[in-house]
């Protein structure tokens, strides 16, 4: 959630009606969530700041429309413009919502929700802690509703006490955000990093994902990523602005110039016709040690056989390419495969599809013979 504070007076009644009335009057500003160990752009969480009131914070404007009877519905209209935002995410990434678990269960908050088009897909709806849950059961039903329409759900400021994991414990979430007073100079505190690693075990039971806010050091980064936290945000990535499209250094890799052919410059990879392989045929001994290409009766790519374990794993579907598409955007592609395959091979095609050869991702990325100290920069939207 957003924390930033302001010394300005908080907003009154007419200045809460007034966006009710206009909510073009709401500026939606994204922080990038990243994969701590890319440094590759995941998610963003949405704040929002307001054109009659520039200084003030979604926090300080709550306050002022609880006393007016009007906090549900200015959260509403938080959520609606959340929506709205989602419309240019860059593709494969998620957008995070700030909501207190009482407007969640309000009837303006569940009729934005329900009819949002396209369902949920690619929300994340993180339940603050601003406010004391009432309901548990009717809090829960409200969540199962948004998970059935593609939703995640997120906890925030876990770790800051019992009554926290508590919170996580009832709510089951995806994702699990740790308090941030966790995360300041976490690299140099040994009561930290337990209490990190504790809520890490935690999270991993119930199937969460962790996420670290306020990361200003590139020293908590590699803190955290040592410790298998696999998402974080902070100053150290950006913040918040208006634009979804983040460029975040990754150690140790230079950007590719240039279309895909020209990183085709060794040998042909072995490659192996669709039917005999479903006839139980084997590659030949000689290719062994060596990812080969499963080709259909047009020489289109559409499997990979990656050596494991003395034998073969069967990649479906592998990451295909023109050679005429620059190389910066597939080595963008293939970073955001999943983690089982990321490092697979890209399957280079000719313009009309049919195998031309295999661009390993080491060079791809520009990291075979490269400089040990250079950074490749990979926006969001891979």
């Amino acid at each position: 959630m957003d924390v930033t504070t302001t010394t300005s007076a908080p907003a009154g009644r007419e200045t809460v009606e007034a966006v009710l009335a206009d909510p073009t009057l709401i500026r939606p500003v994204f922080q990038p969530i990243v994969d701590l160990r890319r440094s590759a752009v995941q998610g963003y969480e949405m704040l929002a700041r307001f054109a009659n009131d520039p200084s003030g914070t979604p926090p300080r404007w709550l306050e002022a429309a609880e006393r007016h009877g009007l906090a549900n519905a200015l959260e509403a209209t938080l959520v609606a413009a959340g929506l709205h935002a989602r419309e240019h995410l860059p593709r494969g990434t998620y957008l995070s919502i700030n909501v207190s678990p009482g407007a969640l269960v309000s009837n303006e908050v569940r009729a934005v929700l329900d009819a949002a088009p396209y369902g949920l897909e690619q929300i994340v709806i993180e339940v603050t802690e601003q406010n004391a849950v009432d309901d548990y059961d009717e809090l829960a039903t409200v969540l199962d509703r948004v998970r059935a329409a593609g939703a995640h759900v997120a906890v925030d400021d876990a770790g800051a006490g019992y009554a926290s994991l508590q919170h996580v414990l009832r709510l089951r979430p995806e994702y699990v955000k740790l308090d941030r007073g966790l995360i300041t100079d976490a690299h140099a505190d040994p009561a930290k990093l337990a209490i990190i690693e504790a809520v890490g075990l935690f999270a991993g039971r119930l199937g969460a994902a962790l996420v670290a806010p306020g990361i200003e050091r590139r020293a908590e980064q590699e803190m955290l990523a040592g410790l298998a936290v696999p998402l974080g945000q902070g100053f150290l990535f950006g913040r918040p602005g208006p634009s979804l499209v983040r460029d975040v250094p990754i150690a140790g890799m230079r950007a590719v110039k240039g279309d895909l052919a020209g990183l085709l410059d060794g040998p042909v990879a072995p490659t192996l016709d669709a039917g005999l392989l479903a006839a139980g045929a084997e590659p030949a001994a000689a290719a062994r040690g060596q990812v080969v290409v499963v080709l259909d009766r047009d020489a289109r790519p559409i499997g990979l056989l990656v050596p494991e374990g003395g034998g073969w794993a069967h990649r479906e579907r592998p990451m295909s390419a023109s050679i005429e598409e620059p190389a910066i955007g597939v080595a963008r592609r293939a970073l955001a495969r999943s983690a089982a395959t990321r490092l697979d091979p890209v399957c280079a095609c000719l313009p009309d599809g049919r195998f031309a050869g295999l661009v390993p991702v080491e060079r791809l990325l520009g990291s075979e013979g490269g400089p040990s100290n250079a950074s490749f920069l990979l926006p969001a939207g891979i």
